[in-house]
């Protein structure tokens, strides 16, 4: 199975506008976008997702649209995917929620350790996403993490591993072969001054590593 690239936005940390770098990110491969913004109103996110949607239907590509922390806005626009952070709600109420509106998208959330990485299986997380592996400029000071860890990781859950933090395709390689089913970036494909390209090039290295897929999953 073809390893995923998720893009994760930021808008601090884009070259391009944020809607048109992200569209960008899809036409160069990207499997998933998701959108965070921790500080905007809702209304502010929800049209956000709608114009990044917009945009790549009019490129005639169609990534999975996760939406950080925001479980309403996910049920709101039908996004594919909700990805919860230390501070979201918890995963067993988020899928409660889910559950009840009849909403079918998957739940991810952000994990720092082994241990919470079991612990969010436990209460029903769809994946995790593992991090920070490398020197990060979202945790300036904070030291990474590194591969053995994220192995660890993967070896200890039974659902998919995101890895996440400092990874380009220079070193994507080595963080596929601690088996996780793929990798987030931002700056790596958002700041750059071409974002297809960008995503391209970090696919393609993925696809060298694993070989070519069937349908990408999560």
């Amino acid at each position: 199975m073809e390893p995923v690239l998720h893009v994760v936005s930021d808008r601090h940390r884009h070259t391009l506008p944020l809607p048109e770098a992200l569209a960008l990110a899809a036409q160069g491969g990207a499997h998933v976008l998701q959108i965070r913004e921790k500080k905007a109103p809702a209304a502010e996110v929800y049209d956000l997702c709608l114009e990044v949607r917009a945009r790549c239907e009019e490129a005639g590509v169609r990534p999975k649209l996760f939406v950080n922390d925001r479980i309403d806005i996910a049920i709101a626009i039908g996004a594919d995917g909700v990805h919860l952070a230390a501070k979201s709600l918890p995963v067993a109420v988020v899928r409660r929620i889910a559950k009840e509106s009849g909403w079918p998208g998957v739940i991810g959330c952000s994990v720092h350790s082994l241990e919470e990485a079991v612990a969010a299986e436990a209460a029903g997380a769809d994946y995790v996403t593992f991090g920070h592996v490398y020197a990060s400029e979202s945790h300036p000071g904070v030291p990474p993490r590194g591969v053995y860890a994220l192995r660890r990781v993967v070896e200890a859950v039974n659902i998919p591993v995101i890895a996440i933090g400092g990874i380009d395709h220079t070193n994507v390689s080595a963080v596929l072969a601690t088996g996780c089913r793929g990798v987030a970036v931002i700056g790596a494909v958002l700041n750059q001054p071409d974002p297809r390209a960008a995503a391209a090039r970090i696919v393609a290295q993925m696809r060298a590593e694993r070989g070519r897929p069937d349908e990408p999953g999560i």
